[in-house]
């Protein structure tokens, strides 16, 4: 089952559709990673004003129809849509199960249009979390995007989780499920949010399950130094979590982040682990899962969740 339903061949998402959408915009806009009427939805009219140069009135118009285009045609779910209707809708979209305890806490597993923040200590297990959903998503033969920040992904220990849940042989075997898998390695910010902001060709053509990007927060904290780069280095946060918040509702997938942590000192009592990236990274994850280590036990709380 899938959420957003197959892109009629004949809808023209072109661009150059909308009025004031000339050859020298399109250009602009292509050169951005702007290619499609949903990228205008993804991106926001602000985003486009600066992108184009045109006034934010004119661009509000343009995403406001290209958002209408996608409604009519159903690729989105109606915004306008009753209560009971969101009810039905929301319980029946397809759900991702981990196939362990943390089910429990998530209800079954993860569910598409949602955002999953997964973060703790090093060695607490996130990656390895991302990597059992990958393997049940592969499985069944469904594409996954994963964009690595940190060079840990290792397509060996995914062919090998993929063995120890029976879904191969051997590793051999395996091996088939992992060309369902788009991998990309940025190793600083720049190439990240690139990335980001040019996956709609892919999506679209592949209509993938699962967007992981893992490690990306870590980045900032590693390129932004000092108390004089925390404006700009927010800022870049909030694009980042706009634009994975946005791609998980458009393109009917969900989207899973992990995320670094730092001590509190100020907290004399209790657990003073907490995750980077401020209230902006807290606000636009759906859940937020803290995953810590007690000794050989690993523990997995549910920090935040609708």
């Amino acid at each position: 089952m899938s959420v957003v339903k197959e892109v009629p061949e004949e809808l023209d998402l072109s661009v150059t559709q909308l009025e004031g959408v000339g050859s020298v915009t399109e250009k602009k806009l292509t050169a951005f990673g702007v290619t499609s009427l949903i990228d205008f939805c993804v991106r926001g009219s602000k985003e486009l004003s600066e992108i184009t140069g045109v006034a934010k009135v004119k661009t509000n118009v343009w995403v406001r129809t290209a958002q209408n285009l996608l409604i009519k045609n159903k690729m989105v779910r109606d915004p306008d849509m009753g209560t009971l209707e969101l009810m039905d809708y929301q319980e029946s979209l397809p759900v991702i199960p981990t196939k362990s305890k943390l089910d429990e806490l998530l209800r079954g597993g993860v569910r598409p249009e949602c955002m999953y923040e997964v973060y703790g200590e090093f060695g607490s297990g996130k990656t390895q979390f991302c990597l059992t959903l990958a393997a049940e998503v592969i499985s069944n033969n469904d594409k996954i995007i994963w964009i690595d920040c940190e060079d840990t992904f290792r397509p060996r220990r995914l062919a090998e989780i993929i063995v120890a849940r029976g879904y191969a042989t051997d590793l051999e075997d395996a091996k088939k499920f992992l060309n369902n898998i788009t991998y990309y390695y940025c190793p600083n910010t720049e190439q990240m949010m690139a990335k980001v902001n040019s996956l709609s060709e892919k999506m679209i053509k592949d209509k993938p399950k699962l967007v992981v990007a893992d490690g990306a927060i870590g980045q900032f904290r590693e390129e932004y130094l000092g108390r004089g780069t925390l404006a700009e280095r927010q800022n870049q946060i909030a694009h980042l979590m706009t634009h994975l918040k946005n791609i998980s509702y458009y393109f009917g997938c969900v989207v899973l982040f992990t995320n670094q942590v730092q001590s509190d000192p100020s907290i004399m009592f209790g657990d003073p682990v907490k995750p980077i990236g401020g209230h902006i990274v807290g606000h636009a994850s759906t859940y937020r899962i803290y995953f810590k280590k007690s000794g050989r036990k690993h523990i997995a709380r549910m920090v935040d969740s609708p």
